[in-house]
Formats: structure tokens, sequence, C-alpha cells
């Protein structure tokens, strides 16, 4: 076998070993969504892979490496709110990303809530978490702040330090959320609760002059 044949079946063993993580990633995530991190088994990951338990461990070593997997190569759906978000026209635009950042990780990835609530009470996890995701999504809201601080609809502030409050509140503020939602709540009752926790990350309890948001 030349050097290039034995270049060509590695690539092509390197490409069926990727495939068969992102089976095992995405049949991991279905479990997590449907039982939690702590309820499921490798059993039951390998069994909706279609792959025996013992074989999965050629891939992961552990239920948590899974976890670890899906955080570090998985799109976030807040994550992408904000950075498909460019120069928003006014404040009512603002609060609605704001509002579909609190649904989106129930409504988009149901299994997100397992990793969220994993990462919010394990330190490693949640470094992971921050930086693969966090850091990100604050540079997003950042500029996002400047684009309202500079059209006139946000009042000046230090973006980046608004933007770190900001994103943090919302990371605690879709605990909650996340705990309320198991897929029986009617949509509007979670539209209900995300609009009314953006208008208090927003706006807090102080009523401002005139007495109106509006």
């Amino acid at each position: 076998m030349t050097q290039k044949q034995e270049q060509d079946a590695l690539s092509r063993r390197d490409r069926r070993i990727e495939r068969r993580q992102e089976e095992i990633l995405q049949a991991a995530a279905s479990v997590f969504a449907a039982k939690g991190y702590a309820q499921a088994t490798t059993r039951e990951i390998a069994a909706a892979a279609d792959i025996a338990e013992g074989s999965l461990y050629n891939y992961f070593a552990s239920k948590r490496d899974i976890l670890v997997a899906i955080i570090s190569r998985s799109p976030s759906p807040v994550d992408r709110l904000w950075s498909e978000a460019q120069n928003l026209a006014d404040r009512d635009g603002f609060i609605g990303l704001v509002e579909r950042a609190l649904l989106a990780p129930a409504s988009e990835q149901p299994w997100i809530r397992t990793v969220i609530k994993e990462a919010w009470t394990d330190d490693e996890l949640f470094r992971q978490y921050q930086a693969g995701h966090v850091r990100e999504t604050v540079a997003h809201v950042a500029r996002l702040i400047e684009c309202g601080i500079e059209a006139g609809w946000l009042r000046k502030v230090d973006p980046e330090r608004a933007a770190q409050a900001l994103v943090g509140a919302l990371m605690a503020s879709m605990m909650p959320l996340l705990r309320l939602t198991r897929g029986s709540e009617e949509p509007a009752e979670r539209e209900q609760a995300a609009r009314a926790t953006a208008d208090l990350l927003l706006f807090g309890l102080m009523m401002p002059e005139g007495g109106s948001h509006a």
C-alpha cells in the first residue's frame, strides 16, 4: 500500500469515527431531553444510537464526556439569535429579541435544558459552556447595545459591562422557565412568562418618568 493509499484509508476511518460520534451525540441529546441527564444511562444512549453499550466506550469514556462534547460541538440557539440580530431598528425589537432568547432553549432544542442546568451546578462544565458560548454571546450583545446607543433608543452605558450583566441575568432567568417547561405548557403561557421576565430584566421595578415603559 502506498503512502497516499494509507492516508486515504486513514481519512476514511477518521470520517467514519466522526460520523459515529455525531450519531451518538444526537442519540444522547434525545435521551437527555426525554429523561434528563441524571436519569439517562449509557445503555439507553447506546440503544438510541443502535450500537452495543460496550462499543459506545470506544468513542466516549463516560456519559459526562458525551455531555461535554454536546456542549462544545453544538451551536446554542441563544447564540444564534444574538449573532443573527444585526442593527435592530428600535427598542421594541430589542425587547422582542430578549423574549426570544428566553424561549429559545425550551422551544428550539429541548435538550439544552439539561446542558444549562448541569453547567449551572458543575464548575468544570460551566467553564466549558462559558468558553464555548457565553463569551461569544456577550460580544454579540455588546455590539447590539452599541448599536442601540448610537441609534438613541438605549441610554449611554458601558456596552461590555451591560452585556455581561444582561447575559448573566438572562441565564439566571432561564432557570425557572426551563424547570417549568416540560412540554405540557401552552406556548402562550411560556411566551407570557418570557415577556414578563424580559420586562423585568430591561426595566426593573422602578416606574420611569411619565408612568409608562412605552
